[in-house]
This record gives C-alpha cells, structure tokens and sequence, in this order.
C-alpha cells in the first residue's frame, strides 16, 4: 500500500442472486467526507512524485511545441457567403473563430480566452449567406446546451439561445434557423428567423416550436439541401432503427415530414442535393430523388455506380460531400479501409472548365457517371469540412481538407472539382504498419511513427495507443504529448484493436458485447510484436489512452502486468458490473458493453473489468489515472476505486497515482492546465521506459501548402461517444 493513503478496501459482499462481485470500493462513489479527505490524500501523493520527476523538461519541450502550433487551424476551414471562417489556435492557447472578408480582412468573432473559466469550442455553424455564425462553448468540462448567435460584421452583440441541447442539431433554411432544443437524449425542434440583424431578430421574432412527425421522447438529426428539403433523421426510444423524413417547408404552418424508405439501411454517411439524397451504405453510395417525396409512393434509393479506381477493397464510406449541386453534380468521397483513407471525386458530372487553386485552367473533358479520380491517400487523420456557399449564398464548387501528420502538425488544402491530385508536403512523416497476431489468430495493424533521428533503425521507447470501441477508427493525429514524444527520440504506436471502425461493422461487433475482452486480447498481442519485433526493446512499452480506450489499456495492464513499464488511463470506464450506474451516459452504452441485469452479459463484463482483476500482492506498472469532476460521460469514480485497489494490491515499487481536476471534463483540461498534465504524463511515462526530454529540442519544421497557413493543434483521443 502506498504510504499515507487511506485504507479502502470495505464495501459490499457479492450477491449471490444477482451474481454481483463484492465492491469493497463503492464508498468512492458517495460524495462524503471520508472521499473528499481520499482524494486530498491522493492530491498529496501525486505533487511528492512530482518534485521527483522532470515535468519542468517537458514542461519546457511542450512549450517550445505549443509556440510552434500557434495560429494553426483546428478544422477544416468553411466558405459561406463569400466569406472564409476558421477556427485557430491562439499563441496563448485559446481558440478563435475568425471570419476573412473577400477583401482579405479579418475579423474575430470569437476568443475563448475572453471566458472567465476553461471554455472550449463544442462546435460552429456559419449560416449560408455568412450573416451570422452558430457556437456552442463547454465551461469548466461541462457539456451543457446553449448556443451563440454571433453577427459577422461586429455591428450588433450577440444573442444567446439557452434551450439549445447539447451538442444540437442544427441547420439553415432559408432565413430560418432550426435546431434542437431539450436535453441530450430528449429534443424538441426550434424555429427562428434570421433577418437583416440576426441578433435583435429574437425579440421581433421569437422562436417557436415546430411539430415533428413522432412523439417524444426523440433524438434527432437535422439537414437542410440547397433545393430547400429539409432532411430529418428521428431516434426513439420504442423504434428499432432510426427513422427518416423529408419536406419542402417555408416556415409557415406545420411541415409535411414525408417518411424515406431508409430504416433498414445502414447509412455511414449522407449529403443532400438540389433534388437528390445521396446515401452511403457501407462502400456503395445510391440516391433518392427527393421530387418523388412530393408526389406520392417513394422508390428506394439507386445505387449509382462504382467509383472506377475505388479498388478491389475500396473501403467504407466516412464522408460525403456534394459540390455543385444541380442536375450535374460531382460528389467528393471520403473512404477508409483498415488504416488508409482515400478522398475521390466523382460523377455523375459533366466537367466544364475548372480551375485548380493556382489559378491554372483544366482541359475540359466529361466524365460518365460512375468514373472518379482520387485525389488524396493518406494514412492519419483526414477531415474534410462541409461544401462551400457563395457570396449570394447559394451552393459552391470548393471545399478545404484538413489532414494531420503526426509528427510535424497538419496541413489544409481547398479542393475544386476538376483540380490536379493533392501533393502532400514534402517531408510529411513515413507511417508504417506492422502487423500483430491476436490470441485467437485474428491479424490486427499497427501504425508506427518513428522520431526524426532513428527512422526505424533499431529499438526506441515506444508510446503505445488504443481505442477499439464504438465503431470509431483510431486515426494517427497530431498531439503536443505525441509530438514531444517523437522528439525525444521515442516513437509512436496506434493499435487497431477490433472494435473500431478500421474495417467495417464487422470489424467493430468482433469487439463489442462479450467481443470487448478480444479488444484486449488485441491490444497485449500488438504490445508483445512491438518487442519480437523489434520496435521496442524490453521494459520500453509505455501505455496512453483516454475513454474507451483507457478501460481497454486497464483491462491489458492488468491481464499482463509487465507488459508496460507505465500507463496513463484518462477517463477510463474501469467497474464494469456497475457502469450503468451513478450518472454518466453508460445507460446508453447497452449496445456497446451489454447490459450488467443479464446474468450472461455480466459475466462477459467481469472478464475484463479492471476493477475485478486486481490481484493482492501483484506487481503493477506505474499508473497515472486522470479524471475530471464535471465529466459527463464516465464518472470520475471509475478510476478511483481502480486507484484505490491498485494501490492496497501492488507489491513493486512503481506509482499509482491519481490526477484528478474538479472543473475539467471528459474532453480534458485546457491552457496552462493541459501543458502542466501532459508533462506529468510524459514524465511518468518516459522515466519508465528510458526516454529523457532533449536539453534544446528543435521544435518541429512548420508543414505549408500553397493553400492556408500551416495549421496545428492538439488533437484529443477519441472519446465514447453518446448515440445521437
């Protein structure tokens, strides 16, 4: 047991009718003097390791890195009503949403530095004609609702729009703005005019509720095309599969939601024209003619052909895009099979004179329907941000990409239809993947990043990650902890576990329900082949993980304890037989973990569950578990009783510690705050496994492209993300 932490290790019995373990930890959960003084306790252990390890070092690397990201993009750029709007870092951390006139002037709409508490931006929606701009801030980790209205010409204060859900839906039609209202799991539908001042329209015009086609309790999803339909996606609790719907609605009256023959279908990814709904369903992408809603019986959606160089195993669909939309549209199509992603461009379109952005004319040409052209391959993370609107604010032809290389920032580039392929900047990082072998025989990539001074010529200290769950693909990106990582001489790995969404649905149900202990069966076989083969030497391996994956990187450094010198779990979910209980979203989560009141799907829960897996007497790796007091997703609690029984249990003489933080939440902290953890995280980590932060580092060469400033920033691990 660590010296002065509170014993802890009372609770409840099993439950032999349920089936339920003994919790000797549920007093963790309470909210009580006896958890308060426990974490005061576990507060002192963690600044006593920190005056024995070399946070100031990389305090100082992550410094230098941080300086080098400033004013670097967060997203993808977006084009509306002439206007360019970007979302940037500031030198001083924040975040700025800033709008670029025609005329090359800008202006900031929105500093979340001015906030008196940690504020980030949860997302933003300029609307078409670039009269306004949409944002939803999180203070101090909350996901709360609430939007902002904010004028782009600076001429009148912004209005604020309290009912709005978080993380809402949210679309423009016409001088309408409509979103969701309520909670995160309840909404109601919201109407509100913007006129000539979008801002003073709320008390000339108040807002309104306009009738869905279902009752509730309802989760939706909202579109709006530039042939005015309104698209609506609806959740019910009683439904088996959502529910879709069209009209032609002009703010009068109530809308003729028309139901779309879509329930069956497993749609990835969707995009609306001027008279056509485009689908993806897995690799194909069909369409819906929109006309027919009005007129009566609706067929079901054309597949249209194949994209010609799509390839033998093109990949599932993960974005859609329509660019000048009419009866000739071309369509951009973000596809992703195992660790590549393939942007295309494709038909049905006739091509006419297009310019790429260097101002150089295309030869004209006409493609048939079904042929395309890639314009990109990339192996980490690519975003591509919504099609462009014009001055006039009706539909345009461009849209901006944002793809992140891991080692040296991200890079944007506005793409055209009809422009040359994308050239990547020279001297963008090498991935590799390397394949691992899982105890069932299942082969699983590794994506590799080597530091700038090996380049794969014998072991460093490896940084290992995971995720593997909810269909999400773990994509290489571009962190500030990974980048100093990679500086120091150590590199990088990203585990493709199942139960991500590297390979399809197949892929991620291999991984959920009782698949969830092959997950780390997955990640402990790509941690072993890292060593046989060579990557790292032993006592190297060093664990990173937040959410989901941190339950899973648990669940490993517990089923294999001397497999990682050191592990970080931030918001890790670690009690498995009560995961659905005490706040949270876990009663969302059946889907993904089972549900702990079936005898069966508990059972499969405690095989993993890191909480029951503890043994006394063990020796465990150095631990940093890392939680926030407003987190909305996974309580806090979690990763305390894990703390608690990992320290009463370990036997060696690696740390177990706890950093948790009152005002943060599950997305993490910000400013001075995520400097001062992600060296804390570095130094256990990098203690551990022989890696010491440089002396001078040279910060990372800044990446151009012709089209937009060098953007980076700090990318967060996926997060578990609620249904929506």
């Amino acid at each position: 047991m660590a010296d002065g932490v509170p014993a802890a290790g009372d609770g409840t019995r099993p439950d032999e009718r349920t089936g339920e373990p003994a919790d000797p930890y549920r007093w963790l959960e309470e909210e009580s003097s006896r958890t308060r003084a426990w974490l005061t306790a576990q507060q002192g252990l963690l600044e006593a390791h920190r005056e024995r390890t070399d946070d100031r070092g990389w305090q100082a690397l992550l410094r230098r890195i941080e300086t080098a990201a400033a004013g670097r993009l967060l997203s993808p750029p977006v084009e509306a009503g002439g206007m360019l709007f970007r979302q940037r870092l500031s030198a001083s951390g924040s975040e700025l949403l800033t709008a670029t006139d025609p005329h090359g002037r800008d202006r900031t709409l929105l500093d979340t530095g001015d906030h008196p508490s940690p504020t980030r931006t949860a997302g933003w929606h300029p609307d078409p004609h670039g009269r306004a701009l949409l944002v939803q801030l999180h203070h101090d980790g909350h996901e709360n609702g609430g939007l902002h209205l904010i004028p782009t010409d600076g001429g009148a204060p912004a209005a604020y729009l309290p009912d709005a859900s978080p993380h809402p839906a949210v679309a423009y039609a016409g001088d309408l703005l409509l979103y969701s209202a309520g909670t995160r799991t309840e909404h109601t539908l919201r109407a509100r005019p913007l006129r000539d001042d979008p801002a003073r329209s709320a008390a000339r015009h108040p807002d309104r509720t306009v009738e869905l086609p279902v009752p509730g309790p309802v989760r939706i999803t909202l579109r709006c095309g530039p042939g005015g339909h309104l698209l609506l996606r609806t959740r019910t609790p009683k439904a088996p599969s959502a529910q879709w719907w069209c009209t032609l609605w002009d703010g009068h009256g109530t809308p003729d939601w028309q139901p779309l023959p879509l329930d069956d279908l497993r749609i990835t990814a969707f995009a609306l024209g001027t008279d056509r709904l485009y689908l993806a369903t897995g690799p194909e992408v069909s369409a819906l003619a929109l006309p027919d809603v009005a007129r009566g019986p609706i067929t079901a959606p054309a597949p249209l052909p194949r994209i010609a160089d799509a390839g033998p195993a093109p990949g599932e669909i993960k974005a859609l895009r329509v660019l000048r939309p009419g009866p000739t549209p071309c369509l951009a199509v973000l596809r992703q099979h195992g660790t590549t992603r393939r942007l295309s461009l494709t038909g049905p379109h006739r091509t006419d004179v297009m310019r790429a952005e260097d101002g150089r004319p295309t030869e004209p040409r006409t493609e048939a329907g079904g042929r395309g052209t890639t314009v990109l391959t990339w192996h980490a993370r690519l975003r591509i941000g919504p099609s462009s609107y014009g001055g006039d604010g009706r539909p345009g032809d461009a849209l901006w990409i944002l793809a992140d290389d891991p080692r040296d920032g991200c890079w944007s580039h506005r793409l055209t239809p009809g422009a040359p392929p994308v050239t990547p900047p020279a001297g963008h990082s090498p991935l590799r993947t390397s394949t691992a072998v899982s105890s069932d025989g299942t082969s699983l990539p590794v994506t590799v990043c080597d530091p700038p001074s090996t380049a794969g010529t014998g072991p460093a200290p490896v940084l290992v990650t995971v995720y593997g769950g909810f269909g999400v693909p773990l994509e290489p990106s571009w962190d500030p902890v990974l980048a100093a990582w990679l500086t120091a001489g150590g590199r990088v790995a990203w585990v493709h576990a199942r139960g991500g969404g590297e390979f399809g649905p197949e892929w991620a149900a291999a991984g959920r329900g009782a698949g969830k202990s092959r997950t780390v069966d997955d990640l402990c076989a790509a941690a072993r082949a890292l060593v046989d083969q060579g990557e790292a030497a032993p006592g190297q391996l060093a664990g990173l993980a937040a959410s989901n994956g941190g339950l899973v990187l648990a669940a490993a450094a517990l089923r294999a304890p001397r497999l990682f010198s050191a592990v970080a779990c931030a918001a890790p979910l670690t009690d498995m037989a009560r995961y659905t209980s005490g706040g949270g979203l876990g009663r969302l989560w059946h889907d993904e973990y089972g549900d702990p009141a079936d005898p069966a799907a508990l059972a499969a829960l405690l095989a993993y569950s890191p909480c029951h897996h503890v043994r006394q007497g063990e020796s465990y790796p150095a631990t940093l578990l890392i939680t926030g007091g407003n987190d909305a997703r996974v309580p806090p609690w979690h990763a305390w009783k894990l703390c608690a029984a990992l320290q009463e249990a370990n036997s060696g003489r690696q740390p177990v510690l706890l950093d948790h933080r009152p005002g943060t939440g599950h997305h993490g902290r910000t400013g001075a705050a995520a400097t001062a953890l992600s060296a804390r995280v570095l130094a256990l980590l990098a203690t551990r496994t022989g890696l010491a932060a440089p002396t001078r580092p040279k910060p990372p060469s800044p990446v151009t492209d012709v089209n937009a400033p060098s953007p980076l920033r700090a990318l967060r691990q996926p997060t578990a993300p609620a249904p929506s």
